[in-house]
C-alpha cells in the first residue's frame, strides 16, 4: 500500500493534507474495504520517512469526517462507506470533539504571533516608500543577489546590539528565513548529512532539512537548552537552535550553556545555526548576547528576522554567514536570486538609518509587555487552577498547561469550535510524546485588548463547559 503513496515535499499543501487526501479518496473509490486495516502511524511514518505527527493528524483528519475509526485502539481501520459519505458529521457517528471544522479564519487566532493592529505607523512607512521612488533608474534592474548594500550596512550596525560583528559582505537578504534556509541546506549538502533540532522545536525548519534529504536528530529540551550530553553522542555535526526564547518552550540559554555549546563546535569542528527568534522582546533583565556575538571560531550561522516588529508581509529576512559558508556562497552566487523587493529594502534601510526602527522596537516592547500582563493576568482569573502558563519574561506567547483529559490536539479541535485557534505543542515534536496534560501555545501580540476576556472565555467554554 504504501508504496503508491506520492507526498510532495514542495508543495504548498502541507503532508498530513496530503496523506489525509490519498486514504480518503483510496476508501471513496473502494480500494480499501470496510474494516481493513490501515498501516500503524510508526510504520506508514518509517516508510514515508515522515513524523509520526504528520500521521497522526492525518489520521485524525479521516476519524474526524467518518472515514475511519480506531474503536478498539489497537489499530485503524475503514468504516462502511455509506457512514463515511453520508453521515461524516451526524453526533452518532462522529465525537463531538470531531465535528466539522470550517475553513473560515478563526475569530480569535492564538496562533499566529502576527502583530497587534496597531503595532505599525504605515503613515511613516509610505513616506519613506514615496522618498525611494524619487530614483527610478534604481529599480530598472534585478537588485544585488544578497541584498542591497543600503540595508546591508544597516544591519551591521543593527546586529551590535546583540553583541554580533560582521562585515555586511556576510550578510545574505531574504524574503523569510525559509528561503535562506534553502541557501543554507545547500552550502552544507556536500559535507553534512544530518542535522540536530531541538525537541520540541522549530518544524518549519526541520521540514526544509528534511526536504533536501538531511536526516533530523531530534535532541531532548531541558530548561537550561538542548541537552549538550545528549547533541555529543548523537554525532551530528550540524544543530539548529533558538537561544534566545527557546521556540516553542519559551527557555533562554543561559550564557555557560552557549559557552558549552560552542566548545562542542570547536572541538568537533560543527555548524551550529542560530535563529535569533524574538530576541526584540526581553521584559525584564539584560538581554544576553546572541551566539553569534560570542563566537570566535566562526562556527555560527546567524539567523533574523524582522517579522515580529514591522508587518510579515514585508517579508524581510538576514543570513550571517562565518567566512567559510561564504566562500561556498561566493563560488555559486549564480544559483541565487534576490526575492526581496528592492523598494522594501532601500525603504527599510532609510527607516533603519533615521532612527524609527530602534523607537518601533522600544514601543512594541511596552505594548507587549502591558498586553501579556494582562492576558496572564484574564487567564488566572477566568481559569483559575485548571490551567497552568509558563511565561519566560520574554517572547509574545505564553505555554499554556490545560489540566483536563485529552491531548494538545483534543484542545486545539475544541477551540476551533468556539472559534478560536491556538497552536498544540504536539506539532512541535519530530517524536511522538505522551504528556500527563495537554500543553497548547497561546499568543497574545494579535489578540486585542477590548476582546481579550471574550477570547478567553470561550477557551474555557471550549475545554471545560460540555
Amino acid at each position: 500500500m504504501t508504496d503508491l503513496i506520492f507526498l510532495d515535499s514542495h508543495s504548498s499543501n502541507p503532508l498530513y493534507m496530503q496523506l489525509y487526501e490519498y486514504f480518503k479518496a483510496e476508501i471513496e473509490q473502494h480500494k480499501l474495504s470496510e474494516n481493513e486495516k490501515l498501516p500503524s502511524i510508526r510504520s506508514l511514518a518509517n516508510s514515508l520517512s515522515v513524523s509520526k505527527t504528520t500521521v497522526e493528524k492525518a489520521y485524525q483528519q479521516l476519524m474526524c469526517e467518518g472515514y475511519i475509526n480506531n474503536r478498539d485502539r489497537a489499530c485503524y481501520v475503514v468504516n462502511k462507506l455509506e457512514e463515511a459519505i453520508l453521515k461524516p458529521a451526524h453526533a452518532a457517528v462522529v465525537p463531538k470533539s470531531c465535528k466539522q471544522i470550517d475553513n473560515d479564519k478563526p475569530r480569535y487566532d492564538f496562533a499566529s504571533g502576527e502583530m497587534d493592529l496597531d503595532g505599525f505607523d504605515f503613515s511613516v512607512w509610505r513616506r519613506y516608500v514615496n522618498k525611494v521612488l524619487a530614483n527610478k533608474e534604481r529599480f530598472m534592474g534585478y537588485g544585488q543577489s544578497k541584498g542591497e548594500d543600503e540595508l546591508r550596512k544597516q544591519l551591521v550596525r543593527y546586529v551590535r546590539s546583540r553583541g554580533v560583528e560582521c562585515q555586511y559582505e556576510q550578510i545574505i537578504i531574504g524574503p523569510g528565513v525559509q528561503s535562506l534556509l534553502n541557501i543554507l541546506c545547500s552550502l552544507l549538502k556536500p559535507t553534512h548529512s544530518s542535522i540536530a533540532f531541538e525537541e520540541p522545536g522549530f518544524a518549519t525548519g526541520r521540514r526544509v532539512w528534511n526536504n533536501w534529504g538531511y536526516a533530523i536528530v531530534p535532541v531532548r529540551m531541558r530548561k537550561e537548552g538542548v541537552d549538550i550530553q545528549e547533541l555529543a553522542r548523537s554525532e551530528v555535526r550540524a544543530v539548529y537552535l533558538t537561544p534566545s526564547h527557546q521556540f516553542p518552550t519559551g527557555y533562554i540559554m543561559p550564557v555557560g550553556e552557549r559557552m558549552r555549546l560552542l566548545a562542542w563546535a570547536q572541538q568537533t569542528d560543527a555548524v551550529i545555526i542560530e535563529d535569533d527568534y524574538d530576541s526584540e522582546f526581553r521584559y525584564s533583565g539584560r538581554p544576553i548576547p546572541a551566539m553569534k556575538g560570542l563566537d570566535s571560531g566562526g562556527k555560527v550561522v546567524y539567523l533574523g528576522s524582522f517579522s515580529k516588529v514591522i508587518p510579515p508581509s514585508l517579508r524581510i529576512s538576514y543570513m550571517i554567514l562565518p567566512n567559510r559558508l561564504l566562500e561556498i556562497y561566493e563560488r555559486n552566487s549564480a544559483l541565487y536570486n534576490q526575492a526581496v523587493s528592492t523598494i522594501e529594502q532601500l525603504t527599510l534601510a532609510q527607516y533603519m538609518a533615521d532612527g524609527h526602527l530602534e523607537r518601533q522596537i522600544r514601543r512594541l516592547r511596552k505594548l507587549y509587555y502591558d498586553k501579556k500582563l494582562q492576558f496572564i493576568d484574564t487567564i488566572q482569573r477566568i481559569f483559575g487552577n485548571k490551567v497552568a502558563i509558563q511565561d519566560n519574561e520574554s517572547g509574545l506567547f505564553i505555554v499554556l498547561t490545560v489540566k483536563c483529559p485529552g491531548t494538545s490536539q483534543t484542545m486545539f479541535l475544541k477551540a476551533l469550535e468556539q472559534g478560536c485557534q491556538v497552536a498544540p505543542i504536539q506539532n512541535y515534536y519530530w517524536e511522538t510524546v505522551q504528556e500527563s496534560f495537554p500543553r497548547v501555545i497561546l499568543y497574545f501580540s494579535k489578540i486585542p485588548v477590548k476582546k481579550m476576556e471574550e477570547a478567553i472565555r470561550l477557551l474555557k467554554k471550549a475545554w471545560f463547559e460540555e
